[in-house]
């Protein structure tokens, strides 16, 4: 047996080293040895915390977050696997003094069975510095111009601050946070959830590449108003001091305002009237003048068009003295119109009111008022009526009264007697 087991030993050795190169002659031909590039692979950052804790924040230099990555090995393995296998990793805790990062490269499959994997640099620079946090309170800015006669009014959001941090160098950028509502064309109220932008000191935006916020949009409501023109009335109260009176001439400026608010409670309003309780004349025996603020006297929903517009309102009343004078009315021309059927009515002379056969007739008012007035635009009348009311009398008999006469002056003119003659009253038929 044994002799069998050693008979050409030295030949069976041969042939199995000859078929181990066999073998490996087969494998390298089939199964090759071979490099293959990934490029572009993410860098995956470790320790992130590690700045953080110390108030630094980074970024990869230059934007450089990639690398390529040479993989070595047999192609059945290399041609079997994709970028996705290959990690990169920057352990931040390793950051040395000059801000760079020693880089580590793994695969998450067939990693026993890759010969080689090297990045094309053993390490990123990054760029450093100190993490800086604000707070900005947030503006609403409109863009575009409502429809024809309407304006923007007052606005609400759901938030009214916005924290923000990142890089010293960007946040010291910062100047206002704004959120920016499209009012172009609107004739109603608008509600939208809009994004916060960051603007710098010229007003351009600035990059939120680098910068976080706790919020990146935020509800707001903003109000789209009607406007209208009206006139601005007012009836002062109170009677000037007597001998004194309102010439009629009241100025008030402004005399019209643009008013804001919604169209269906506009449309209803000609004018915003001043009480006569806000500017009292009483005892005036002058030109009158006021300041009154007009917001007091605003309907509800109703408000100023313009910002500019402080709601004070200048009101003067134009008093003037009046002056006297005396008319003469000849009995011939005192109307008895108002007597009653079937009685006739002789006015004596020399009786009551009536002297040397007139009546002097004293009135008073403004100058412009007596202008071109005659006595022929005064009217007199032997009031009957009156006569008879104020003595209970149904019916007039013949006889001789003392009856009141009624005065119809021009528009203005005012008399304070009280005037009479003494009338005798006949039948008409006798």
């Amino acid at each position: 047996m044994k002799q069998k087991l050693t008979h050409n030993l030295n030949l069976k050795v041969l042939a199995v080293l000859f078929s181990i190169i066999i073998w490996v002659i087969v494998v390298n031909i089939d199964d090759p040895v071979k490099s293959v590039q990934f490029n572009d692979v993410a860098i995956q950052p470790v320790n992130e915390l590690y700045l953080k804790d110390k108030n630094l924040v980074y970024e990869f230099a230059e934007g450089n977050d990639t690398v390529d990555v040479t993989v070595t090995g047999r192609r059945s393995v290399i041609e079997d696997l994709s970028k996705d296998n290959i990690n990169v990793y920057a352990d931040f805790k390793e950051i040395s003094d000059d801000n760079t990062v020693p880089l580590t490269v793994s695969s998450n499959k067939y990693s026993g069975d890759i010969d080689n994997v090297k990045c094309e640099v053993d390490k990123v620079q990054l760029e450093v510095e100190e993490l800086k946090k604000i707070q900005k309170a947030i503006q609403v800015e409109t863009v575009g111009l409502p429809a024809f006669d309407y304006i923007t009014g007052d606005y609400a959001i759901s938030l009214n601050r916005v924290n923000i941090e990142g890089p010293k160098s960007v946040i010291d950028m910062v100047q206002s946070a704004k959120v920016q509502v499209d009012v172009d064309g609107a004739t109603n109220n608008i509600s939208a959830s809009v994004p916060i932008i960051l603007f710098d000191g010229l007003g351009e935006r600035v990059d939120l590449s680098r910068i976080k916020m706790n919020l990146d949009n935020i509800s707001v409501s903003q109000e789209i108003l009607y406007t209208k023109n009206v006139a601005i009335v007012c009836n002062p109260f109170g009677d000037p001091e007597s001998g004194y009176k309102m010439t009629g001439k009241i100025d008030i400026s402004p005399s019209e305002i643009k008013i804001a608010g919604p169209k269906s409670i506009l449309d209803n309003i000609n004018s915003i009237t001043i009480p006569s309780t806000a500017v009292n004349i009483t005892n005036q025996n002058t030109t009158y003048t006021t300041s009154v603020n007009l917001f007091n006297y605003f309907p509800s929903g109703v408000g100023a068009a313009s910002d500019d517009f402080n709601g004070n309102v200048n009101v003067s009343v134009d008093i003037e003295k009046e002056i006297n004078k005396v008319f003469n009315v000849y009995p011939t021309k005192i109307s008895q119109d108002m007597l009653p059927s079937g009685l006739e009515g002789e006015i004596i002379n020399g009786a009551e009111s009536i002297v040397d056969n007139r009546i002097e007739l004293s009135v008073h008012g403004l100058t412009e008022e007596f202008t071109g007035v005659t006595a022929s635009d005064i009217k007199v009348e032997v009031d009957y009526g009156r006569y008879m009311e104020e003595n209970g009398i149904e019916k007039l008999m013949p006889g001789t009264y003392s009856i009141p006469l009624k005065v119809t002056l021009p528009n203005g003119l005012e008399t304070e007697q009280n005037l009479k003659v003494r009338v005798k009253i006949t039948d008409s038929e006798t």
